[in-house]
């Protein structure tokens, strides 16, 4: 199997990159920037050349596409949106061209419940149509950034049923490194004020685990999922966190019921990944590796 990884760099791609080396899988790895902290490999490219993006994929079996702007405030929203969608169409486009069978897409957790297009948490209400959150929960987005993923998502699904490509999206929530976690664990918590999106994190070394068993895992068309730790980054219980601004939002079971705000129980059953139970967990099984830096 050979994979190509793009935005291989950053946060995400890193650690993805990382787990590759580990594991022996031959691998190319891309960005648009360099890093001194790339302890692999990194060829310099810009995916809006198709020439370049259909040289990059010649023989890869798996595309791990990461390479997008990563927030609603990465720049103006006409260029976020603009820059993700031409640039998703751009690679998935190539894959298809050069017989690349698999492909998995970074989506975001802003796909469901994405913040509006200002920078006061405080003030925004909850779109959330059910708890808890899982890989079946429609679309909602609220931002340029989350329409981008949206679009991503909606570009898999063609692809996978045009060209009989594999194309998964993993909805990624907040990711966090080891000395995120660090410092989590030592204040109780990272407040964060409003639970809109649930509070709801990963551990960045977790979400490129969820990406290597993508790669392998035997699934066939077009899948979404949603990966997130059970706990939250507030570290307070489910009903805690639905009593402070969640009480409208329908449950799919008892309130009481509730030992998390997430379910990623089909994403285990598909595909192979466990997900973290704690923050506590999450840093003894993370914290000794090398913190990724941030895009």
């Amino acid at each position: 199997m050979k994979v190509l990884v793009t935005g291989a760099t950053g946060r995400l791609g890193s650690c993805v990159c990382r787990l590759l080396v580990e594991q022996n899988i031959d691998f190319v790895a891309v960005d648009r920037v360099s890093s001194d902290s790339a302890d692999y490999p990194v060829q310099i490219v810009d995916l809006s050349i198709a020439e370049t993006v259909d040289h990059f994929l010649e023989g890869v079996d798996v595309l791990v596409h990461l390479a997008n702007y990563t927030n609603f405030d990465s720049a103006a929203a006409e260029e976020v949106y603009s820059t993700n969608v031409c640039i998703n169409m751009q690679v998935f486009s190539a894959a298809a061209r050069q017989g690349c069978r698999r492909i998995i897409f970074a989506s975001s957790v802003q796909v469901l419940d994405g913040q509006l297009p200002t920078m006061d948490r405080m003030s925004h209400p909850c779109f959330l149509p059910y708890l808890p959150l899982d890989s079946e929960m429609p679309s909602i987005p609220r931002n340029s950034y989350g329409l981008s993923k949206q679009a991503g998502e909606d570009m898999l699904e063609y692809f996978s049923e045009t060209a009989d490509l594999t194309c998964i999206a993993i909805r990624f929530p907040l990711l966090i490194d080891s000395a995120m976690l660090e410092s989590s664990i030592g204040q109780g918590g990272m407040p964060r004020g409003n639970p809109y999106d649930a509070y709801t994190y990963l551990p960045v070394y977790s979400a490129a685990e969820a990406v290597i068993c993508a790669s392998q895992a035997d699934l066939k068309g077009y899948q979404c999922y949603f990966v997130a730790s059970k706990d939250n980054l507030e570290q307070k219980t489910a009903q805690e966190v639905i009593a402070e601004g969640l009480q409208d939002v329908p449950c799919k079971k008892p309130v009481e019921e509730l030992d998390s705000l997430v379910d990623c129980s089909r994403v285990e059953a598909e595909l192979g990944w466990r997900q973290p139970q704690s923050m506590q967990e999450s840093y003894e099984a993370y914290g000794s590796r090398e913190t990724a830096k941030p895009y």
